[in-house]
């Protein structure tokens, strides 16, 4: 039986899967609540009537939405420098180091990698075939 959490503590993934010891990333997906509430905050919808119809227009402050979502999805990190400078996990921080081609296009391929797996389904479907009679856990 799948064991699924309300809290979202994060996945680590290592730089390097060999050497956990060069450093890693803590990451998370948003929740609808959490992307709701970004919407929320960066989002601006007015009306206004425009020769007798009425007119919705909206305004969308993406360089808000992209620093909090920076700083929702790093969750943490370990070892990580930038031009000879270790940083510590800060907003600021998150949103230097997403400028920086190469952290940008990790963190994008694993929260990928995050959205299509769903690890509380795994867990259950690996604990299951480890119940089975003959205990394997090859399907």
């Amino acid at each position: 039986m799948p064991n699924f959490k309300s809290k979202n503590e994060g996945t680590w993934f290592d730089f390097d899967e060999s050497d956990p010891s060069i450093g890693g990333i803590c990451l998370r997906t948003l929740s609808p609540t959490e992307e709701e509430k970004i919407q929320s905050i960066t989002v601006k919808r007015t009306s206004k009537p425009v020769r007798g119809v009425m007119t919705e227009k909206v305004d969308v402050n993406t360089v808000l939405r992209n620093e909090l979502m920076y700083d929702y999805w790093i969750k943490d990190w370990t070892n990580i420098e930038l031009d000879d400078e270790a940083l510590k996990c800060t907003k600021a921080n998150k949103i230097r180091m997403m400028q920086v081609i190469d952290f940008a296009k990790f963190v994008f391929d694993k929260l990928l990698d995050l959205s299509e797996s769903n690890a509380t389904i795994e867990e259950a479907r690996v604990k299951n075939l480890e119940s089975t009679s003959d205990g394997s856990t090859k399907t």
